[in-house]
């Protein structure tokens, strides 16, 4: 099951890489193609804090160390933020650009967040492969 939550946790740093990607293809866009495109980024915002719902409940079965379990709810909290960060402070003006500001800065927090769950994550499939090559005699 390690190794599987760490595959589960590669595939949420590649949708949250994607998630920035669709923001700036969203921002340097005009007109109804601007609205098209950052439909795609809050889709992509759903899928991401179903996948993160998913990743909690396998991080507690795969069970990676506390650490990774904790960092992992902290991801999903972070994206929860995001919703109040992008809607909290208004569209326009100097609170809306803080908003979206926040907004940005938490996106590549979870990302970072997410890099730091895959790298434990790694260390405890390693750990698991170790152990299980350990218990297999080789006949000399």
């Amino acid at each position: 099951m390690k190794g599987f939550f760490l595959g589960w946790t590669r595939f949420v740093a590649v949708l949250l890489v994607l998630q920035i990607a669709f923001a700036g293809w969203g921002a340097v866009s005009v007109g109804e193609d601007r609205t098209m495109r950052f439909i795609v980024h809050v889709a992509n915002g759903g899928m991401i804090l179903f996948w993160l719902l998913l990743s909690l409940v396998f991080a507690l079965i795969a069970r990676p160390g506390w650490k990774a379990v904790l960092l992992t709810a902290l991801s999903l909290f972070m994206v929860f933020a995001q919703g109040a960060f992008a809607h909290g402070f208004g569209s326009s003006g100097t609170l809306g650009g803080v908003g979206i500001a926040l907004h940005a800065a938490n996106g590549l927090g979870i990302l970072a967040v997410q890099l730091v769950v895959a790298r434990l994550a790694k260390r405890a499939a390693d750990a698991k492969r170790a152990e299980c090559a350990a218990r297999i005699e080789v006949p000399a």
